[in-house]
């Protein structure tokens, strides 16, 4: 539907609120501001400026975005505002939804860090056992995937193909009256206002007394998918009810005979839509936050899979029993360490055999990590060569461009090169050992390393993180590491914190303690 110029121009000259000045506020005069309330707010971990900033807000406005770059802290800031809300005794129930399965894992983990909420993860398997938990709670903060949410609350339908999953109007009615504290984490994944997703996730944010939405990347070439997260969070405030007037405003519509009515954003109307965007969200780059460390250290843990533990506890039993023989330590420490990274290498008379697991949590952090930084480059490292083919497959089917840089590299220099300078490839998987030195130049295009396995050895460790962390440099960077709870991984970093190496004292026969390998 076109509108008239009248009622785009009616549209356009709403009155908007802009938080931009908040920016210029030092922390004495927000704290001053936060000292005035009723219930002062109590952090159990420091907040940065910027979320001192983005935690006022949402105090005065219950219903905010909060456009953050990756690793600035978003989940601590909605952690905050739960508690805030619990202590003011206006908590009945809150709920975060999740992108992935995997994000309900570091979401846990954040809670407890920066609160003393309790999380209630529903990561169960069957759909009655998730509405069960969804819709008795008995932690302070449910957190459930996006898929999983879909699952709990739709019912089949008839369709022309078979059926098809809508909401159930009894459990939405049900949520709604569960749940008054609404955040959609990565929010930007509901921006199809078409899919079940949005549906769902329109009801529950119909009646929330709090909601609140947080992404680094609300949209990329796809305007148009900002109505539908600032609907969720504001419902129409900003951009309107519907998406009539939003579309007349600032696209054109001419038609294809291929595709149909195609929209075409209006260049001209960039200002516009920025000035509008403040109404009810504030953005923060990385190059804005000053009171950030030069080097960002992150540790991501997950669970091991059934099968996976179970392989793992077996090379520890050949490790603990190998009796100082120098070839079995070697190769049980081997196994242990493919094993936390997701696979099984062996070889027999018949030759190479890899067997990788089917829930990999490491691997899906890892592209959940990637997932959620937009068109940022990124560098993974890694140690074993089965490893990187794996992480490579992994990103093939993200449909991301990227360069494995590794001993079997046919042209290193080239590959290292189009990374550098082609736009395209955002990943750069890379071995430790192949790239960690003298491969120079990665700091200028990318700030953020995952170490999805890490070097044991301190010095590689050291010379890997100097990729992108340089002394001198003037970017901030991110580090994170991928760990398994209840492996060598957390074993490793903390050797590695002393100065010491893992894998010399396993070989060595000095690490033969198991509680070592299940810390």
């Amino acid at each position: 539907m076109i509108l008239s110029r009248a009622a785009v121009k009616e549209y356009l000259d709403r009155d908007f609120e802009s938080f931009l000045w908040m920016k210029k506020l030092t922390r004495d005069q927000i704290m001053r501001e936060l000292a005035h309330l009723k219930v002062k707010p109590k952090f159990k971990t420091e907040p940065w400026l910027h979320q001192l900033v983005c935690f006022y807000i949402g105090l005065t406005y219950p219903r905010f975005l909060f456009l953050l770059d990756m690793g600035l802290g978003k989940s601590k800031i909605l952690a905050d505002l739960i508690t805030q809300t619990q202590r003011e005794r206006k908590l009945e129930g809150a709920l975060i939804t999740v992108p992935r399965l995997i994000n309900i894992d570091s979401w846990s983990d954040d809670l407890v860090k920066h609160s003393d909420l309790e999380p209630w993860p529903i990561n169960c398997e069957t759909i009655e056992e998730k509405w069960e938990r969804l819709i008795c709670p008995e932690g302070d903060v449910t957190l459930i995937d996006y898929q999983g949410l879909a699952l709990a609350t739709t019912v089949r339908k008839p369709a022309k193909k078979g059926y098809e999953l809508v909401w159930d109007s009894k459990k939405m009615k049900a949520l709604m009256k569960r749940y008054n504290w609404t955040g959609f984490d990565e929010i930007h994944k509901l921006k199809n206002h078409n899919s079940l997703w949005f549906s769902i996730a329109s009801q529950i944010s119909k009646k929330s007394e709090f909601c609140y939405g947080s992404t680094g990347t609300i949209f990329g070439k796809e305007v148009e998918a900002i109505w539908s997260q600032f609907y969720l969070v504001d419902r129409g405030e900003t951009f309107g009810e519907n998406l009539g007037p939003f579309r007349s405003a600032f696209f054109t519509a001419k038609m294809n005979p291929w595709k149909g009515q195609v929209l075409t954003f209006k260049k001209s109307m960039d200002s516009t839509l920025h000035d509008m965007l403040q109404h009810r969200s504030i953005r923060y780059d990385e190059d804005e936050v000053l009171d950030l460390p030069p080097r960002v250290m992150r540790t991501l843990s997950c669970d091991m899979g059934e099968e996976q533990r179970e392989h793992y506890m077996r090379a520890l039993e050949g490790l603990i029993n190998a009796g100082g023989k120098l070839s079995e330590l070697d190769a049980q420490w081997l196994r242990m360490r493919q094993i936390v990274s997701g696979y099984l290498a062996w070889k027999d008379g018949t030759g190479d055999h890899v067997l990788r697991f089917k829930k990999n949590p490491k691997l899906d952090h890892l592209e959940s990590i990637i997932d959620g930084m937009g068109d940022t480059k990124i560098v993974v490292a890694y140690d074993y060569t089965e490893t990187g083919s794996m992480i490579v497959d992994r990103i093939k089917e993200m449909g991301l461009g990227y360069e494995w840089y590794y001993g079997g590299t046919k042209d290193q220099s080239a590959s290292r090169r189009r990374f550098l300078d082609d736009p395209e490839c955002k990943v750069f998987v890379m071995n430790s050992e192949a790239g960690g030195t003298g491969n120079d130049g990665l700091q200028n295009v990318a700030r953020y390393l995952v170490f999805y396995e890490t070097p044991p050895d301190p010095i590689s460790r050291k010379q890997t993180l100097k990729r992108i962390h340089r002394p001198g440099s003037e970017r901030r960077c991110f580090i994170y590491d991928l760990i398994m709870r209840r492996s060598l991984d957390r074993g490793i970093l903390d050797d590695i914190a002393e100065g010491n190496d893992t894998y010399a004292a396993v070989v060595g026969g000095k690490r033969k303690n198991r509680g070592f390998f299940l810390s």
